[in-house]
């Protein structure tokens, strides 16, 4: 039989896994309904790219404030309130009428799921131990990714029946649900153990633990691969994807849904490779560089390749998302860094690089696209090549930076 703790502490995993499912689909939504949003309220390239990126600097912002009530005031809490945003967001996402209110509802949908993976891990961390959580976070990662598969296929289906915005109340409902599951199961930590609100810090205590977050090198140097790894991801399965597929291979909003499924099914599958190759590879820091080039150099090919066919473009689509998946390996390396103290601000601020990454590069991809006036609407498939070589060639400096970060040292189950 299980013993209560570890039941308990499995009944919270899969809650946690739940709920990051509506950050996950909040996250990518807009690849799969970008056109019809461009169409129906008159947006310009520029202006998605920009509204899009909306959401990952909402949520960019909010890492280091979120990090410290994770720390002072328990996840189960901070989770809850956080939640009870993206709520709203969802809510006021399917009621704009326009651009300005669009972005309003992917600001509050960026705060609201500000600890949705962060949150997780901090439970992680104090409810299993260290060898475990590695594996735990991918397994989290890939549960959670129901959330983007959400947002391929069943998401083009409802957008035919009730309508993009039918599918944002449905999820706003949805996230009321993990909402209140989050503060009904989740315990910050095991019985027996002080709970991470029990005894507030102080706030002299709380600038003491950022100045040694701040102060840490390796950190640093994670965050230099995190502010572009996932932001590479995101910048083609969670935007440009649909409207390339659309622009470049003449799609439709189903027949580019199951494309942006099978990505996102790569992706996941790409997760669960690296959870296990870093079970058996102890240089954690070489597997991320090898992912990282390996990744640059699809993108590269993608950039290179004048007019590729439709399979494949498809196919090095789907290298591409498997093999970029090595980013959920840098929280690994970030956790094993940082002391228990501190795993709630070293989390988040490194998390703060991911998504002020993805807010930036995707802006900057939208003004790549917008550069190239395709008319009616479109854009000219040498726009998306500029944006694959652009992508490649950050991810080279990245990794470059990365590199001359210190191997971790890796405790083996």
């Amino acid at each position: 039989m299980i013993r209560p703790d570890k039941r308990q502490a499995l009944q919270i995993y899969l809650v946690l896994c739940g709920a990051y499912v509506a950050s996950q689909f909040y996250r990518v939504a807009n690849a799969a309904i970008a056109p019809e949003l461009m169409t129906e309220l008159a947006l310009s390239a520029e202006v998605m790219g920009g509204i899009t990126g909306l959401f990952f600097l909402a949520f960019a912002a909010a890492q280091v404030p979120t990090g410290i009530l994770l720390d002072r005031y328990g996840a189960r809490r901070t989770m809850t309130g956080l939640f009870l945003v993206a709520v709203l967001g969802a809510l006021t996402f399917a009621t704009a009428n326009g651009g300005v209110v669009l972005a309003i509802g992917r600001v509050l949908l960026g705060l609201g799921c500000a600890a949705g993976l962060m949150g997780a891990m901090v439970v992680i961390a104090r409810w299993y131990p260290k060898e475990r959580f590695a594996g735990l976070s991918a397994m989290l990662f890939v549960v959670g990714g129901g959330g983007t598969l959400l947002a391929t296929t069943p998401l083009a289906w409802a957008v035919e029946i009730v309508g993009w915005r039918g599918a944002f109340l449905s999820m706003a409902g949805l996230t009321a649900v993990f909402a209140a599951m989050l503060f009904l199961v989740v315990r910050d930590t095991p019985p027996g153990q002080a709970a991470a609100g029990n005894r507030a810090e102080t706030w002299g205590e709380v600038l003491s633990g950022l100045r040694a977050v701040l102060a840490n090198r390796q950190l640093w140097l994670v965050s230099a691969i995190q502010f572009v790894g996932y932001a590479t991801v995101l910048t083609v399965v969670g935007l440009w994807g649909g409207p390339y597929l659309a622009d470049v291979h003449g799609l439709d909003g189903v027949a580019r849904g199951n494309v942006l499924l099978a990505l996102n099914i790569a992706v996941l599958v790409g997760v669960s490779l690296y959870g296990r190759l870093d079970h058996y590879i102890t240089r954690r820091k070489g597997l991320i560089v090898a992912g990282a080039v390996a990744t640059a150099a699809i993108l590269g090919l993608l950039a290179g390749l004048e007019q590729p066919g439709f399979w494949t473009a498809t196919i090095l689509l789907l290298l591409f998302a498997t093999v970029g998946s090595y980013v959920m390996l840098n929280h690994a390396f970030a956790r094993a860094i940082l002391p228990d103290h501190l795993i709630g601000r070293g989390l988040t601020f490194q998390n703060l690089a991911v998504f002020l990454g993805v807010a930036a590069i995707q802006s900057i991809s939208g003004l790549i696209i917008g550069g190239f006036d395709g008319g009616g609407g479109h854009s000219p498939e040498i726009a998306y090549r500029w944006v694959f070589g652009f992508l490649a060639a950050l991810l080279i400096a990245a990794a470059a930076i990365f590199a001359n970060a210190s191997e971790t040292a890796k405790v083996q189950s």
